[in-house]
């Protein structure tokens, strides 16, 4: 990929695309410890585990899974 080619425009639009990848991956390595921290917090201000986990499974339940109303 030759840089200096490209227009400003899309090298603009590369420089976003590279923005949005980094905090992609940002995301990717802190949510599980981030989860987890909730969590533990949530159990230690009582949140009954059955509560937790109903919300996990709900989170996790894909869009098409989802009833229709």
């Amino acid at each position: 990929m030759d840089l200096s080619t490209m227009t400003d425009d899309a090298l603009d639009q590369l420089r976003r695309d590279v923005l949005i990848e980094q905090e992609r991956r940002q995301k990717l390595e802190q949510l599980p410890e981030q989860v987890a921290a909730m969590t533990r917090d949530a159990l230690a201000a009582g949140v009954p585990t059955d509560t937790l986990r109903a919300a996990l499974d709900d989170a996790l339940t894909p869009a098409a899974e989802e009833p229709t109303a």
